[in-house]
């Protein structure tokens, strides 16, 4: 029996959690007889694995030809969001190194090549997934219920607050049993009770996922969105990687990483503002439907 459209997305985010608290332990058990795992890394691929599974409660509301239609603008609409990025970092890390300053990181040859794969595995495999949850799933249930305007916002603060999701690390000291799931759960919480996404680093993920719930509000599609997503986090991850923010900064207040940084939130104001104009070119893009803002 079908759950009713306004139980789903409830239904989601507990078995989202269930699973985390039921899984981190297995996983960690299991992991551990092949090699060392700490436990919240067994925490964070049971919420992974957990929120994969919990999306197949709205596996049929969910229109795959729709969110990622496979054509002839499909190249395009990908290689626009990549040239976004592109133009984003090279605006962003640009001002960066103008008023907060960074050096090297000084990494040995197998550390670089460490840090390069991880950022390539992480921009082909972490946009598909998170735009699929937020924008075609999470975003498309709001809007339903309670209207485009309030659901695409809404969309953007759940974005922003999963990135402060994480369990500490501080419990790789303690024992492991099998309930010490609802431990890691709530080790999870404590970043978004203790408000640390009121901060430049909660501030621009937040203008990120308005961004990237806009470009899905006009375009009707994920493509443009997974380029930009893609392109961004492969930048992000190799400058932070291979670089060091100096202390204290050039000029105060501009110091931190380039997602804390306030000329990170300028840049992607900025680029709201032109993509809400100018986004939609028939060239480009195709048309949306009369209700679409």
């Amino acid at each position: 029996m079908a759950l009713p459209p306004k139980y789903i997305l409830p239904a989601f985010f507990l078995t989202l959690f269930v699973g985390a608290i039921i899984l981190g332990p297995i996983i960690y058990f299991g992991a551990n007889l092949v090699m060392a795992c700490p436990f919240h890394r067994a925490m964070d691929r049971a919420l992974l694995i957990s929120a994969i599974a919990a999306l197949g409660l709205a596996w049929s509301r969910l229109s795959f030809k729709k969110l990622w239609p496979w054509n002839g603008d499909t190249w395009k609409q990908l290689l626009l969001g990549y040239v976004m990025a592109a133009v984003t970092v090279q605006a962003i890390i640009g001002f960066d190194l103008a008023f907060s300053g960074f050096t090297s990181a000084h990494l040995t040859i197998q550390q670089a090549f460490v840090r390069v794969l991880v950022a390539l595995v992480a921009a082909i495999l972490v946009p598909p997934l998170e735009e699929t949850i937020f924008r075609g799933f999470i975003q498309g249930e709001l809007i339903e219920h309670i209207g485009w305007r309030a659901g695409w916002i809404a969309t953007a603060v759940i974005f922003m607050l999963v990135h402060f999701f994480k369990t500490s690390p501080d419990l790789d000291h303690q024992p492991v049993y099998l309930w010490s799931g609802i431990t890691g759960l709530h080790s999870a919480f404590l970043p978004i009770i203790h408000g640390d996404f009121l901060s430049g680093r909660g501030l621009n993920l937040f203008l990120l996922g308005l961004i990237l719930g806009g470009i899905f509000l006009r375009s009707g599609t994920l493509w443009v969105n997974a380029g930009l997503h893609s392109g961004l986090i492969l930048a992000v991850l190799l400058f932070s990687g291979f670089t060091r923010p100096v202390d204290p900064p050039y000029f105060a207040h501009f110091g931190g990483d380039i997602l804390s940084n306030p000329i990170t939130s300028v840049v992607f104001v900025l680029l709201g503002l032109w993509l809400w104009r100018y986004y939609r070119h028939p060239s480009i893009l195709p048309e949306v439907g009369e209700s679409a803002p």
